[in-house]
């Protein structure tokens, strides 16, 4: 599928990713406001979550194939299964949003209410959780991971947090080609 985007030109999404994006939980991002209130001072101001994430999932994509176009993989899908995971963890980023974006994480409940079955028990604590805690959820404990897991079978939806969440701990050496460990690269980082 390929998707006009007013800043990025074409973008093009294989049809495993728009099955993602076709997911109720992606869809619902086409209504949270990327900037919240800023468009009442500049009513140009008015992107949301939706399109952004497609920008986001576009140029990750062109700077993976930047850094790497040269690097000898051991293997083709190693390559592929990199780009694949990176893409997907910049589409999903933003995907634990709430209405009015950062605004209405104020009345976040505890993160130990939700429930985060990629979380260990001190990670849950008893802090308030925030949208990047939703996105975990989001990405591992729900219809999400189910079409992770349904379209890309190389990857788990676990794959995808370790890379917006860089805290969580790896289970296996997915990330790994010739002994080298590639999530530090591909992670995000803040």
């Amino acid at each position: 599928m390929e998707i006009r985007d007013p800043v990025h030109g074409s973008i093009c999404f294989s049809d495993p990713e728009v099955a993602i994006i076709d997911t109720p939980e992606y869809q619902r991002l086409r209504n949270i406001k990327q900037l919240g209130f800023s468009e009442f001072s500049y009513p140009g101001a008015t992107h949301n979550r939706y399109i952004h994430s497609f920008g986001v999932c576009h140029l990750i994509g062109q700077i993976f194939d930047s850094i790497f176009r040269a690097y000898p993989f051991a293997k083709p899908s190693h390559r592929f299964r990199f780009r694949q995971t990176v893409r997907l963890a910049a589409l999903l980023h933003d995907i634990g949003h709430g209405p009015l974006s950062h605004t209405i994480e104020q009345v976040m409940p505890a993160v130990g209410a939700l429930n985060i079955a990629a979380y260990t028990d001190s990670v849950q604590g008893g802090r308030i959780a925030n949208h990047e805690d939703y996105t975990i959820k989001y990405v591992t404990d729900s219809n999400l991971a189910r079409a992770i897991k349904q379209n890309f079978p190389d990857i788990e939806a676990y794959h995808v947090a370790c890379l917006i969440d860089k805290s969580l701990p790896s289970r296996d050496d997915f990330f790994n080609d010739s002994g080298l460990d590639f999530r530090p690269i591909l992670s995000q980082n803040g």
